[in-house]
């Protein structure tokens, strides 16, 4: 094969692998956010609630920075697993 034709699928072999990492990036930042968004709704919502609710679920206000990001990784596998199962991603 003459050397100019291993250069070009190089060359575009290296430009998909910089899609790719790119698109894995922006992927990855938008489930960031997404996380972060989902905790601090959780948190307000928790902290919303009076200590008598929160008594009544079994939380105590010294727990709620622990649980909320355990809830938000909850909500987002599940909305992953909606999206997987429906044909989605």
């Amino acid at each position: 094969m003459p050397p100019q034709q291993t250069n070009i699928t190089s060359e575009t072999d290296a430009a998909r692998l910089r899609l790719d990492f790119s698109i894995a990036l922006s992927l990855l930042g938008r489930y960031c956010r997404a996380f972060w968004q989902q905790c601090r709704s959780s948190r307000v919502t928790l902290h919303e609630l009076s200590d008598r609710d929160l008594a009544d679920i079994g939380l105590t206000r010294g727990e709620i920075d622990h649980i909320a990001p355990e809830r938000a990784i909850g909500r987002l596998r599940e909305r992953a697993m909606d999206l997987w199962g429906r044909g989605g991603m």
